[in-house]
């Protein structure tokens, strides 16, 4: 997982104030907006060679939104309306795995766009490619830097959403490589291939599998820097086996087949023996992943739901009703419907201590 960075090199710094200077912008104002206090000439000579994280986030903002509003007028195109980021956020918070958080968004960007339809997900073999369509008249600098600022929200936000790291297999831009920013490739951290035909991120479709680990109580500290900050986030939210148990859950919801150990290494872009050894660190198994989840699922059915004990077997994908009683009543030493019918989800809590929702 990536350290947090604390820093940008100032070397993109003065990458935004050329490129802010070219459409008439005032570089100067800009800077003192987002609270650096540098003279442009000592950026410019590599008097400073970093400036704060934040800061440099707030500077990017200054830009980037005087970039986007330049071509939005240029090429009379409807602005992408970063104030309603909040709102894709959230909706895309609620959904259970990255897949369908990514419908959502290319679903709800295409409404915020006026019916203009700019993004798009494809699948081939084992890569997903999402692409993104600016409709543009001219490419120059400020274009591509926008460009890059919009695929790399769209790649800080699927890695932030699913808790994990997504590596991108490749970048593809379609700018002319004269264009080219050599600082912000470091905050990409790969090499984009320019002239393309278009402009994309592709990463292993494995990770569309993963669940979506953060909710709207997350959002807010999100939004501290997002979306002007090129940096990765910091990834390290929960355990491994946390991630592992969310997915569990979420392929028990969807009625599939339980993730083995290959599957779920594919997932989290680890080999199946890296998965072994981190979870065997955080002293659990697979094998008792999948136990405590079906456990966890057959505690929430029994007793807020009315399905029969066929039923709960076949969600919980035991063969049959029978091998599930028996699962049962070897976690607590009752039955399905002992437990079932007890007075209340405290009595049962206090009286089957051992199927309390615990790792």
């Amino acid at each position: 997982m990536s350290a947090t960075r604390r820093s940008a090199p100032a070397s993109a710094v003065v990458a935004l104030l050329d490129a802010l200077e070219a459409i008439g912008g005032d570089g100067k104002a800009a800077l003192k907006s987002a609270g650096l206090r540098y003279r442009m000439c000592d950026l410019r000579d590599g008097q400073v060679s970093y400036v704060p994280r934040s800061s440099f986030a707030r500077f990017s903002q200054e830009c980037v939104l005087q970039f986007e509003e330049h071509g939005c007028r240029r090429d009379a195109r409807p602005r992408f309306p970063v104030d309603r980021l909040k709102m894709l956020c959230l909706i895309a918070s609620a959904c259970p795995t990255l897949d369908i958080a990514i419908a959502m968004a290319i679903e709800f960007h295409r409404i915020a766009m006026a019916e203009t339809r700019m993004l798009s997900l494809d699948i081939n073999d084992d890569v997903a490619t999402l692409t993104m369509d600016i409709p543009l008249k001219e490419r120059r600098v400020g274009d591509l830097l926008v460009t890059m600022y919009g695929l790399t929200m769209f790649h800080r936000l699927f890695g932030w959403l699913t808790g994990e790291e997504i590596r991108l297999t490749g970048v593809t831009l379609a700018y002319p490589s004269a264009l080219e920013v050599p600082a912000f490739n470091e905050l990409l951290q790969l090499r984009p291939v320019f002239d393309a035909s278009h402009d994309s991120i592709a990463f292993p479709a494995a990770c569309l599998a993963r669940p979506i680990m953060q909710n709207f109580q997350d959002i807010d500290r999100l939004f501290a820097l997002f979306p002007f900050d090129l940096l990765p986030p910091n990834y390290d939210k929960g355990q491994l086996s946390d991630h592992i148990r969310v997915a569990l859950r979420a392929a028990l919801a969807r009625r599939e087949s339980l993730p083995g150990l290959t599957d779920l290494a594919t997932m989290f872009g680890l080999s199946a023996a890296t998965l072994r050894r981190r979870i065997s660190s955080e002293d659990t198994t697979l094998v008792h992943l999948r136990e405590s989840c079906r456990r966890e699922v057959a505690y929430d059915l029994l007793l807020g739901s009315n399905l029969s004990i066929k039923n709960i077997a076949s969600r919980l994908q035991y063969c049959d009703s029978a091998t599930f009683r028996r699962a049962f009543r070897k976690w607590t030493g009752h039955s399905p419907s002992e437990f079932r019918n007890m007075e209340g989800n405290s009595s049962a809590t206090a009286q089957f201590p051992s199927i309390a929702l615990t790792h």
